[in-house]
């Protein structure tokens, strides 16, 4: 006689094996974080080395590995150049911003008719400047920070290079059967391939966001356009949410800049412009279905991984639950959250007819 599994229990057990995970996620986050960055990291140069070697059969796989790290290397050396020159900037002008924001609460006090309190009333009430200041000291240990996990982020990446030889021999250790080995390559390989699709997608749309973003502020004479387009460059990484807040940034500190709305009103038209046209017409056409989820898991994924890990975990919120929904779709146990997560109801984002790895 054949007996039906309880789908309440199995329910269940999934369902405290879900929070159990959630857990060990915040719990090992310090840990967790860095070395997931690492592993996108490792993913990102690798791709930009093989991408290099298969350029000719002359370029061998060492020199454009070696030139992609170098590259890597000089663009975190020269963002961390340009952080430390921007937090001397905005300290020497502070008396030049400190006089613009008493100009924008005189001026909201002669368009409202209300008094408002000055910027120097404020100053004296809430010590703003004392909290400028120490803004500036929190921001200053937090790139020393940043700093400390880049040592361990590059490390990371070291040993993982190091390792990357063995992991065939290693794939056939933990899968001796021959079927469910081809299985475990091919999730292997749509993972990896999606992340890198992505990866490579998101760092062309920033590069061109970046771009006119720059010349924009430049043309226009906003302080620190170099600062401001990095900010740009890194935040539209962030699924939706970034890429405003990219532009909002810039746009805000303008209006302390400049003495003129109109000025400011051109900025952020040619700003939100950018990103508007960029995000709804080069975007998804480049895009594809290589993240295939839907806008509201991508949402709720940009929440829960970024509570659970910070700004790292929002920055790669979206590969992150990529990966979960393709792993996910593998056992029918749990591949029902899978199709929820799609946006096509496709999870494995490949024809239909892929063998489903057995109910564990």
């Amino acid at each position: 006689m054949t007996t039906t599994p309880d789908t309440t229990i199995r329910a269940t057990l999934l369902f405290l094996a879900g929070m159990a995970l959630i857990a060990l996620l915040y719990l090992t986050r310090e840990l967790m974080a860095p070395f997931a960055l690492a592993i996108f990291v490792w993913l990102i140069i690798d791709a930009f080395a093989r991408w290099m070697d298969n350029l000719s059969p002359k370029f061998p796989y060492w020199l454009a590995l070696t030139i992609a790290v170098l590259i890597v290397v000089a663009l975190m050396a020269g963002f961390i150049l340009v952080i430390a020159d921007t937090v001397g900037d905005v300290v020497r002008d502070a008396p030049r911003y400190e006089k613009r924001l008493s100009e924008i609460f005189a001026w909201i006090s002669n368009v409202t008719g209300r008094e408002t309190m000055s910027f120097e009333s404020m100053n004296e009430s809430f010590g703003l400047t004392e909290k400028i200041q120490g803004g500036l000291t929190t921001f200053a240990s937090t790139v020393q920070g940043v700093l400390s996990e880049f040592f361990l982020i590059a490390l990371y990446v070291v040993f993982l290079f190091a390792a990357q030889s063995s992991f065939p021999k290693k794939m056939d250790d933990l899968f001796p059967n021959m079927e469910r080995r081809k299985q475990a390559a091919k999730v292997g390989a749509r993972i990896r391939t999606s992340i890198e699709k992505y990866l490579s997608v998101q760092t062309i749309i920033s590069l061109m966001q970046t771009v006119i973003s720059y010349i924009a502020m430049t043309a226009l004479g906003l302080d620190n356009a170099l600062f401001w387009a990095l900010v740009i460059f890194v935040l539209n990484y962030i699924p939706i949410v970034g890429g405003l807040f990219a532009v909002g940034l810039p746009v805000i500190f303008a209006l302390v800049q400049f003495d003129s709305l109109g000025r400011v009103g051109l900025l952020a038209a040619l700003l939100f412009g950018a990103q508007t046209i960029i995000g709804n017409t080069i975007q998804p056409k480049m895009m594809g279905d290589s993240m295939n989820l839907s806008a509201l898991v991508v949402i709720l994924a940009l929440s829960v991984w970024g509570a659970l890990w910070g700004g790292v975990g929002a920055f790669l919120s979206a590969p992150l639950t990529v990966i979960i929904m393709i792993i996910l779709a593998q056992f029918p146990t749990t591949r029902w959250i899978a199709v929820m997560l799609s946006a096509d109801g496709n999870p494995d984002m490949e024809n239909e007819g892929d063998e489903v790895i057995p109910s564990l």
